[in-house]
């Protein structure tokens, strides 16, 4: 069969049209922004052979599926639709000219596009590994060699780009070596691209014109980028020689004519931060030679009190039951928090702070390949204000600026994949029971899978509201010494916050934890300042408040003081929890309001009632809650909350850079509109018609009711006169004036003719 006899060919074979060159070149160019637009030369080429382009564009979509909501996922989830749903579109053409590796072509330009936007890589991937498995399958329809070495070429392309959201995930590991190794085999796949791109036969086929420069390209943006996370590693080790010659790979790579600006923004950001790390070889270095990071994931309950939490969870102690949770047994649960005397109050009336825990065995975190990372502990805690939080800690020694950047990133949602596993009091490592959800792949996710699973021993099915994780960062000891990875014999100990901060390293514990990492060694860089309190306890103490991070380096203070202030830090982080559940909990009450004023059936009496009950209810509920409010903010800030007026001072320090005052201004203000909102008047209203449309129903029906008495009076006036008429008939047969068949006939006419006036006089009676 020759190739014009292929349906839907138009002569874009042989080897095409010079604006092919150009459309794919615009693509590399700008890492597929003008390919992803629906109505760009490949998509109107696509169009025209019957692909439905509309699904290819959908098909990358992250935030595109049922739930409306893409998982923080960047493996694939089984069963997507997506895998089919290209498969099928690939399956369709396969035989066309150039059709696969037009559409292929266009599929890697919608997840390019894709990957501007989102570190969330699951649905992305789909795809592109569809495509890939497809086209091994149906490669031999291909009308010939041409067509086949280019979707050949383009299947590669879209292996690489998986590998390349591989790259991407590795910088959000906290391991350099991680990262060398990903960026290393996206490498080696774009050297496939290479060879497969210079296989295709048709020097001048378009795809051949636009592959090989672009994978010469990436092969050196992706071996620049592994020997940079190699030789930055090698230098927090304390051998930095590798780190001159990768800044110049670095350097060389953003020369390439072929480099779009997106890659070589990002190669930029990679040298800017290594140039950084290289200039400071000399300089002091900051040690932490001993710390603790506790991770703080708040949450509030929408629907249960903190009293009744507490409660609840407190009854479990008392039973001393351990409860089951997430496939271990907890390790205890505690009726009391463990509380030191800095939460004292000198207000015996005031409410205290205090609530209820429950220990978890420790938590292993490992790199996918086994590669241990850290061990923490794990405990759940209900409090009676409210601000209920997953606390997981962390201790560590001699710890580098990278490492402890690592260890805070850890807090994020976007970290990369990682295995989170339990500690059986073996000490071997437990799967965690993720019931009909997803497996953790990160710490986020166990803190959320501990939320719920802790919630339904208060209730089943509690709805919660989880606020924004925290970090805290406690330095206990730390030293200086020149350069990274200073022996210890070499080092000098830090002891004024001044010398802490002028070490290079330190500006690591001023920053606020990314939500993802775009590049190497992100610390090296000083970043906007953070809230710095002043005068915590001794001169030269450091406070740092970012927004999802504080720093405690009390270096001159006794180690149980220092622990006093971390527990202050991490009561101001867990309130966060406290008001999305109460942001929460005025939204629901909002919309149950608006929904029950919006119904204006006022024909229903008895529904009109039974909303007037339900608003009152709420009303009622909504005045409980303002009232809870109320109390809470009132006691947090009051000045006799904590019995030392040293640390109550402390504790307002910390609640102004958390911006407490601008959260509760917000949610009191709301709550002054809700209870300001006018609904009695509109119940009065909404009554006030209702009656008026009664008393003019009852009033039609009287009218009603008048005109039928009329009706039907007259209707016997008019039978009255007819049985005068018969009586008249009876006395002329009596007299026998006429004879029987006759007074029939006559009383019949006169019955009838009585009906029919009757029946007219009613109706004229009844409708004037």
């Amino acid at each position: 069969m020759s190739v014009s006899s292929v349906p839907g060919f138009r002569q874009l074979h042989a080897h095409g049209p010079s604006s092919l060159v150009e459309s794919l070149t615009s693509m590399f160019q700008t890492e597929a922004w003008p390919g992803a637009d629906g109505d760009s030369r490949v998509a109107r080429q696509l169009r025209e052979i019957g692909v439905d382009v509309s699904a290819i564009w959908a098909a990358s979509r992250w935030n595109m599926g049922e739930d409306g909501e893409a998982p923080n996922r960047r493996h694939p989830l089984p069963g997507d639709p997506r895998g089919p749903q290209t498969a099928a579109a690939l399956t369709a053409v396969a035989a066309r000219p150039r059709a696969a590796a037009l559409l292929g072509v266009y599929l890697w330009s919608q997840a390019s596009d894709a990957l501007q936007y989102t570190f969330r890589h699951g649905r992305i991937i789909v795809p592109l590994r569809a495509f890939v498995e497809t086209w091994a399958a149906c490669r031999d329809e291909a009308p010939d060699d041409v067509c086949r070495a280019e979707g050949d070429a383009v299947a590669v392309l879209l292996r690489t780009l998986i590998t390349q959201m591989h790259t991407s995930a590795a910088r959000s590991a906290g391991n350099l070596p991680r990262l060398a190794d990903a960026a290393a085999q996206a490498g080696e796949r774009c050297a496939d691209l290479l060879r497969t791109a210079r296989a295709i036969p048709d020097p001048t086929s378009p795809f051949r014109r636009v592959l090989v420069p672009q994978a010469v390209t990436r092969i050196r943006y992706f071996r620049a980028l592994a020997e940079a996370a190699r030789a930055a590693d090698d230098a927090m080790a304390g051998e930095p020689a590798r780190l001159g010659p990768a800044l110049e790979g670095l350097r060389a790579a953003e020369t390439d004519r072929h480099l779009n600006y997106i890659l070589a923004s990002e190669l930029r950001s990679y040298r800017m931060h290594l140039a950084e790390l290289h200039r400071n070889l000399d300089s002091a270095w900051l040690t932490l030679d001993r710390l603790r990071t506790v991770y703080i994931y708040p949450f509030g309950l929408r629907d249960v009190s903190p009293a009744a939490a507490v409660a609840a969870i407190r009854g479990i102690a008392d039973r001393d039951e351990r409860p089951v949770l997430l496939g271990v047994q907890a390790f205890a649960v505690r009726g009391r928090l463990k509380m030191d005397d800095v939460w004292a109050s000198v207000d015996r009336a005031a409410r205290p702070y205090g609530g209820v825990s429950l220990s978890m065995p420790n938590v292993r975190l490992e790199q996918p390949d086994g590669s241990f990372i850290a061990e923490l502990s794990c405990d759940v805690r209900f409090t009676e204000f409210g601000n209920h939080y997953v606390r997981f800690r962390y201790s560590a020694r001699d710890q580098s600026p990278q490492q402890v950047r690592d260890a805070r990133f850890r807090l994020s949602n976007l970290h990369a994949d990682i295995r989170v596993r339990w500690i059986a009091p073996d000490g071997s490592p437990v799967a965690v029971d993720h019931g009909d959800g997803l497996p953790p792949e990160r710490l986020f996710d166990l803190a959320d899978l501990l939320q719920r699973a802790t919630t339904d021993l208060v209730r089943e099915g509690t709805e919660i509201a989880q606020g924004r994780a925290h970090v805290v960062t406690t330095v206990y000891e730390a030293s200086r010494g020149r350069g990274p990875a200073a022996p210890r014999a070499e080092r000098t100990p830090v002891s004024m916050g001044d010398e802490l901060l002028a070490a290079f390293g330190s500006q690591v514990l001023l920053q606020p934890v990314s939500y993802g990492t775009a590049t190497l060694c992100d610390w090296t860089l000083p970043q906007r300042n953070p809230v710095l309190l002043e005068g915590v306890r001794h001169l030269g103490d450091v406070v740092a408040v970012a927004t999802n991070s504080t720093t405690v380096a009390l270096v001159g203070t006794a180690h149980f003081k220092i622990s006093q202030y971390g527990s202050l830090a991490e009561f101001v982080a867990s309130l966060n929890g406290l008001f999305s559940a109460w942001n929460a909990t005025l939204a629901d009450h909002l919309r149950i309001v608006a929904a029950m004023l919006a119904d204006h059936d006022v024909n229903n009496g008895a529904d009109l009632a039974e909303r007037k009950e339900r608003l009152t209810r709420e009303q009622l509920r909504l005045h409980e809650f303002a009232s809870e409010v109320r109390t809470t903010l009132t006691t947090i800030t009051s000045p006799t909350f904590l019995a030392s007026a040293l640390e109550s001072r402390m504790l307002n320090q910390l609640l102004q850079a958390s911006h407490f005052e601008q959260q509760a201004a917000v949610v009191t203000e709301r709550l002054r509109e809700l209870l300001q909102e006018p609904i009695a008047a509109r119940l009065a209203a909404l009554e006030r018609l209702h009656g008026d449309r009664e008393r003019a129903a009852e009033a039609r029906r009287e009218r009603g009711r008048r005109r039928l008495m009329d009706g039907t009076l007259s209707a016997i006036t008019v039978f009255a006169g007819v049985y005068a008429l018969i009586g008249t008939v009876q006395v002329a047969l009596d007299a026998e004036l006429i004879g029987p068949i006759q007074a029939v006939t006559a009383t019949a006419l006169v019955t009838v003719g009585a009906l029919i006036t009757g029946l007219a006089v009613f109706n004229w009676t009844r409708g004037r």
